[in-house]
């Protein structure tokens, strides 16, 4: 079994399901449903965690930063 997601909400499997949650169908399910024979669900491909923005200058930045008059 893979998860997948829905590209729209519609119902999947017997099951109301909502676009970006993730769901896990068999290949003999998924095979109907997915590109090329169709285009209601896709793989799920979990999203990249960003960085968590630091507050610290770069070089760059501190060296040419402003200074108080």
């Amino acid at each position: 079994m893979k998860l997948y997601t829905t590209r729209r909400d519609c119902e999947v499997a017997g099951h109301w399901r909502t676009t970006g949650v993730p769901f896990s169908l068999t290949d003999e399910q998924a095979a109907e449903l997915t590109p090329p024979r169709g285009s209601v669900v896709a793989p799920y491909v979990p999203a990249p965690e960003k960085e968590k923005p630091h507050a610290r200058l770069g070089r760059n930045k501190r060296r040419n930063r402003k200074t108080a008059h």
